[in-house]
């Protein structure tokens, strides 16, 4: 049974490079987009809502609509509905760069309304304990607010990893390739469940490295 599956590995081995390669591309391009506008976009919904520092219901009710609606359309819609805007953006509806757009886009909107979540649990007691220590604004941010909740924002930054791994199994359908993709093309559309298989184990595996090194990240930088 073992070296059926290893046959088809060997047989499938070009492929399957080329695919892991497609969603390390994909994956890497919507994380470094993701941490940077989804962590921005979370303390923007965190100061500006109702009860924060800047309170803003205008600003806030546009930013946490816009992250609703993303997050509400089916991602396979998503994409088809993405395809003009990313060929006006870079020329092109199709292909590995044209998927990182609505990857990185459904990222952002995942990681802020967890930014959000997690300023929201720091101990409220935090403000006052900083401005009696004669911390300013900037201050206050930088060595209290975001030193206690980063803990927390590595485990939720470590779940959106893994949810767009999820979704980067549906790239295919604008040809962004991938993993997913190749399961489902040359696995289950042609009747090869042992190249599926071997797919599932290896996305299960890459799921279980990123959740071990988000959660051991996590603990020892945990200063609280």
């Amino acid at each position: 049974m073992i070296n059926q599956y290893l046959e088809t590995f060997m047989i499938f081995r070009g492929e399957i490079f080329k695919a892991f390669y497609e969603t390390l591309d994909m994956m890497f391009t919507a994380m470094v987009i993701s941490l940077i506008f989804g962590l921005l976009l979370g303390f923007i919904l965190f100061i500006t809502r109702s009860d924060g520092i800047y309170r803003n219901n205008t600003v806030y009710f546009i930013c946490s609509s816009l992250i609703n609606i993303t997050r509400s359309v089916p991602f396979i819609l998503f994409i088809i509905v993405m395809i003009p805007f990313n060929r006006m953006l870079i020329g092109t509806g199709f292909g590995v760069n044209a998927s990182k757009i609505p990857l990185s886009l459904i990222g952002i909107s995942i990681f802020a309304r967890f930014t959000e979540q997690d300023l929201l649990d720091v101990n409220k007691n935090i403000y006052e304990t900083s401005y009696a220590l004669g911390a300013n604004t900037i201050q206050y941010f930088t060595y209290f607010l975001l030193r206690e909740a980063r803990s927390s924002l590595i485990l939720s930054f470590t779940s959106t990893i893994i949810s767009l791994l999820s979704y980067s199994t549906v790239m295919g359908i604008i040809g962004g390739g991938g993993l997913g993709y190749l399961a489902l093309s040359e696995g289950y559309h042609n009747f090869n469940y042992k190249l599926m298989w071997i797919i599932i184990i290896m996305m299960i595996l890459l799921v279980q490295i990123v959740q071990a090194a988000g959660n051991f990240i996590a603990r020892i930088s945990d200063k609280r």
